[in-house]
């Protein structure tokens, strides 16, 4: 009995280990504010890269000029797509567009207005980066900003696109 016992823990704490958190698809915005569904973005079947920012973050700002060099790379090659979702105030809206213009960044970039996606999440600061594969579940998740993660983050698209 306590090998029967043992071994379904076993077995189902593994299951357990292996099972991924679906990325949550509220409604959020553009930039120019016309409502966007986000699910019309995760789930389609493409590894997508979820990059979550503000224009007062320094970090973020790091981190997505860094990524923009991938940019065309993770599209074209494996399929990608990047999102770039600011967590920015509705009173900072009107600062995303300048700021995504002068840094030259190419990404679709939404806005979570309202902290959906930091209530659905739980995340306490930014920038928070998710890597999901093409059914929306986050395969790798990534806090703050690590010179040289694009690397890591590449190897886990390149891996997805298979």
């Amino acid at each position: 009995m306590f090998k029967q016992t043992t071994l379904l823990f076993l077995v189902l704490f593994t299951f357990s280990l292996g099972a991924q958190k679906q990325f949550p698809t509220p409604d959020l915005v553009r930039i120019d504010r016309t409502p966007v569904a986000l699910s019309d973005y995760v789930g389609n079947g493409k590894p997508t890269v979820i990059a979550v920012w503000a224009t007062w973050c320094q970090p973020c700002h790091m981190e997505l000029d860094h990524m923009k060099a991938y940019l065309s790379k993770w599209e074209n090659e494996y399929g990608a797509q990047v999102l770039a979702i600011s967590v920015d105030k509705r009173h900072m809206v009107s600062r995303i567009k300048p700021l995504v213009s002068r840094k030259g960044w190419k990404y679709n970039i939404l806005v979570d207005t309202d902290g959906k996606l930091q209530a659905d999440l739980g995340f306490n600061s930014i920038p928070q980066m998710y890597v999901l594969d093409g059914e929306g579940k986050i395969i790798k998740s990534f806090t703050g900003y690590q010179n040289g993660r694009e690397v890591q983050v590449e190897r886990l698209i390149k891996r997805l696109a298979k």
